[in-house]
């Protein structure tokens, strides 16, 4: 996981254009209001493959981290092990950031697998 990720995580949450918990990022995806929903790699695969389903309902990627729930509340500043970026450009700096580090850098080992 690179820390630049974790980084432009923890500026959108500054800026106000992150949510965090399931409810609130359910909520995001449903009102059309987020653009990309990550998850910690540390959550459970029922969790992830609700936030899966909720991203596919609202056409919008999500992405499993590399970095624990620990790792992503150091970065964001809230305790929470899924997230919804809430701004078109941080959603698209996350992908390009993924992009440029490469799958493993971002992705947990099973998702990199499916790609």
């Amino acid at each position: 996981m690179t820390s630049k990720l974790l980084s432009l995580l923890g500026l959108c949450r500054r800026a106000g254009r992150l949510e965090a918990g399931f409810d609130a990022c359910q909520k995001a995806a449903r009102t059309g209001k987020a653009a990309l929903l990550a998850a910690a790699g540390d959550i459970s695969e029922k969790t992830y493959k609700n936030l899966q389903y909720e991203a596919q309902r609202a056409g919008i990627p999500a992405i499993r981290l590399e970095a624990s729930m620990e790792e992503l509340g150091h970065a964001c500043g809230v305790r929470a092990g899924v997230t919804a970026v809430c701004d078109k450009g941080f959603a698209a700096a996350v992908q390009k950031e993924l992009e440029r580090s490469g799958p493993a850098a971002g992705l947990s080992e099973k998702e990199d697998e499916t790609l």
